[in-house]
């Protein structure tokens, strides 16, 4: 048997003009996210780039620290953010071309990058909550 390949989906869907009107708000919604993160992305630079040593007396020895963030730690941060967003980006552009164009296949690409974007935060999420949990075993077990 030959099996054609179309664009129709499984449930054979249909967005009518407020599922449009929807969808372009969300894409809208989801670059000013996208721009805002850069925004604050190009802010951590410029603000760990601008920390300055100070020196810090205590009990008669001058100790120089340098406050602010570490510009290794912003570099990585940032580079997992801009991972992110990207799929966010990929998610608002391809979800608005869909929409715009009635093209069933740059939607499904938007839903699967906006898919993407949920599993890096879930698994970033669930890394977070095991590295607390073990400093609060850690914590726990020498106040004894």
């Amino acid at each position: 048997m030959e099996q054609t390949n179309n664009e129709t989906s499984l449930f054979d869907l249909s967005i009518d003009e407020a599922a449009k009107n929807h969808l372009k708000n969300i894409s809208s919604w989801v670059m000013v996210i996208v721009i805002s993160a850069v925004i604050g992305y190009v802010l951590a630079i410029l603000k760990a780039l601008q920390s300055r040593p100070h020196v810090v007396d205590s009990e008669g020895f001058g100790v120089s620290a340098k406050t602010g963030p570490n510009l290794g730690g912003v570099i990585f941060g940032i580079i997992i953010g801009l991972l992110i967003n990207f799929f966010l980006f990929q998610f608002a552009n391809l979800t608005r071309k869909g929409v715009n164009r009635m093209s069933q296949s740059d939607l499904n690409a938007g839903f699967y990058n906006l898919k993407i974007y949920f599993v890096i935060i879930g698994v970033l999420l669930i890394i977070a909550l095991v590295i607390l949990l073990l400093a609060v075993l850690v914590v726990g077990l020498s106040a004894h």
